[in-house]
């Protein structure tokens, strides 16, 4: 579905963004770009139109590949895995983003959102993390502010994974993601101070301490109140290099050499 640019004044946005959503789910993301691009071309001088062009880019939806690990975005056909998740309630807590009493319908109709909603409705981004044969964990870019240029990354990998730096991989994929496709210009990262492991990982992936949050979270286990440690890491902190200009392992190596520096 092509949206009709014959009218000579500026759609207005919320009903542009509504149609434009049934014209990804139809047609694709190429053709929902396409039809802001003749648009844009048209009407210049509007911003709205501007700022949702540049918010809907293609390379959103492409799967980011790092090392061993790959993020693809969610999409109805994750039920099954995303709604194992929200099960394991002390898992799915550390998202803080899962709500109590969550239903199967709940869950589909969160995906399918995610799937062919533009940016600015949820600033967020969700992906499934797996490895070459099956999912493990979620991660997610979330608070997406483009004004400042900040997000917020979060990420769980499933207990039990044997890829040995599968963790590291996708905070820095999710890093990578940030700095180089929606050119943020910090990242942060809020973690239960009691989850060593995670914090340990996001300080070898560049992220530097910045603060303590006092009884935060609301922890299911043990049905207590949580410190959060408060992290994130700058962009010209981490100084990456284009995958099309080296091997994913060669990337991984180059990035964790340079962080422990």
């Amino acid at each position: 579905m092509i949206i009709s640019v014959s009218t000579r004044q500026a759609p207005d946005p919320a009903v542009l963004v509504e149609r434009l959503r049934q014209s990804r789910m139809q047609h694709g993301v190429g053709a929902a770009r396409q039809t802001l691009m003749t648009l844009a071309q048209r009407f210049p001088d509007d911003a709205s139109l501007a700022e949702l062009l540049a918010w809907h880019d293609e390379r959103w939806w492409l799967p980011v590949r790092f090392g061993g690990i790959t993020l693809t975005r969610q999409t109805a056909e994750d039920f099954g895995f995303v709604w194992s998740i929200a099960l394991d309630q002390p898992f799915s807590s550390k998202f803080m983003t899962v709500p109590e009493g969550i239903t199967p319908r709940d869950v589909l109709q969160d995906l399918t959102t995610h799937e062919y909603a533009l940016i600015p409705e949820r600033g967020a981004i969700h992906w499934v993390v797996g490895n070459s044969k099956q999912p493990i964990g979620l991660a997610m870019l979330v608070n997406i502010n483009f004004r400042h240029r900040v997000a917020e990354l979060r990420l769980g990998i499933m207990p039990g994974n044997r890829h040995p730096y599968a963790a590291l991989d996708a905070v820095l994929a999710g890093l990578v993601f940030a700095f180089n496709s929606l050119g943020m210009n910090k990242v942060q990262a809020r973690i239960a101070s009691t989850n060593r492991r995670a914090i340990a990982c996001c300080e070898k992936a560049g992220f530097v301490r910045e603060a303590v949050m006092r009884q935060e979270s609301w922890s299911v286990t043990p049905q207590s109140y949580e410190d959060l440690v408060q992290l994130s890491v700058l962009q010209p902190e981490l100084a990456v290099r284009s995958e099309e200009h080296t091997s994913e392992l060669q990337s991984r190596q180059y990035l964790v050499c340079r962080l422990l520096l």
